[in-house]
């Protein structure tokens, strides 16, 4: 069996995967139709041309426009269930997807409508596709003041979603550090939730080890700029943190110079626990499948490797007991 077609029929597990970041052409135009926004295109076919931007200036455009169209219930739902399809075509058969309450909230949208789409949308997602969806809620460092605790309360209240099963910290690391956010994460920790920020994506190994000293986390988002310290690499490794890591987002956002650049081969060599996730799938133009082959091609994961990775995820997920029990029976049964 050719690699692609071994990579598609892989049973899969994401980790980072940004709802709304996943709006593809055809979803968000639909979006735009309802409410009469007017996203500059006619067609989805138009619109793919505005989701090829520069730099991070123009990703944010689109980001902020994509954002415009989600506001009610029916169009978390639909995103959600969009998002759902496109897994599910990969085999996905679990997602932890991030979600950013305070996003919404700042527009007008009410967050009892928002969490009644996200419920409506994992219904969908489980009986319509067969994805089991479990939420990170993330806290965006510039857009919430660290003793709000808007979306820790919200997490924590009577109209928060099911399935939540983190707490995120998102947004711009360069000046906005993960240590006045200790008191949001440990109140969602006492309640049970994991702990989840993003991490030496734009900014150094300080960004980590605030993570993971201030915020005790449980994972690393990103992690990439984790190489620049040997200690925290030992530390990382040695207590078994997960990475993950989006190779295509990196590119993207002009954090590595080219895909064969990317350090993701060296994190694995440093005995490190690396996952495979597409970030923001629509808008960097990517999926699981082609974050796998990219692994495969440039970075020399052999198919052992990508099952190690695939099981990987599956440890370091929250998903129900049952849920990982049949995804582990199903990575067992994968002929390499």
């Amino acid at each position: 069996m050719g690699i692609d077609a071994w990579i598609g029929r892989l049973p899969k597990v994401e980790l980072h995967v940004h709802l709304e970041g996943s709006l593809r052409p055809e979803t968000l135009l639909a979006l735009a139709r309802r409410h009469g926004a007017d996203l500059g295109a006619e067609s989805a076919a138009d619109l793919e041309g505005l989701y090829r931007f520069e730099d991070f200036g123009d990703f944010a455009r689109l980001f902020l426009a994509g954002l415009d169209v989600l506001r009610g219930a029916e169009d978390f739902a639909d995103a959600t269930a969009a998002l759902a399809a496109e897994l599910a075509a990969q085999n996905v058969r679990y997602a932890e997807v991030t979600t950013t309450p305070v996003q919404h909230h700042r527009r007008g949208v009410a967050l009892e409508e928002y969490a009644a789409g996200l419920d409506e949308g994992r219904r969908r997602a489980r009986d319509e596709h067969g994805v089991e969806i479990g939420w990170i809620c993330d806290i965006s460092r510039e857009s919430e003041a660290p003793d709000s605790h808007l979306t820790v309360d919200f997490l924590l209240g009577r109209t928060a979603p099911a399935g939540v099963v983190g707490l995120g910290l998102g947004g711009v690391e360069e000046g906005f550090p993960p240590e006045p956010f200790a008191s949001s994460f440990a109140k969602a920790k006492a309640a049970g939730l994991a702990a989840l920020p993003h991490a030496g994506e734009t900014a150094g190994p300080e960004s980590v080890w605030g993570a993971l000293r201030a915020l005790k986390a449980d994972r690393i988002g990103h992690g990439i700029r984790c190489l620049d310290d040997p200690a925290l690499v030992a530390h990382l490794a040695e207590r078994r943190i997960p990475l993950e890591v989006a190779p295509t987002s990196n590119v993207a956002l002009k954090l590595v110079k080219d895909a064969r650049s990317h350090v993701l081969g060296e994190l694995a060599r440093a005995g490190l626990v690396v996952t495979l996730n597409t970030d923001d799938p629509a808008y960097f133009r990517t999926t699981l499948n082609d974050e796998l082959r990219m692994a495969h091609d440039l970075h020399g994961f052999t198919r052992r490797a990508l099952l190690d990775a695939q099981a990987a995820a599956l440890e370091a997920a929250y998903a129900p007991a049952a849920t990982k029990a049949a995804v582990r029976r199903e990575l067992g049964d994968v002929a390499l």
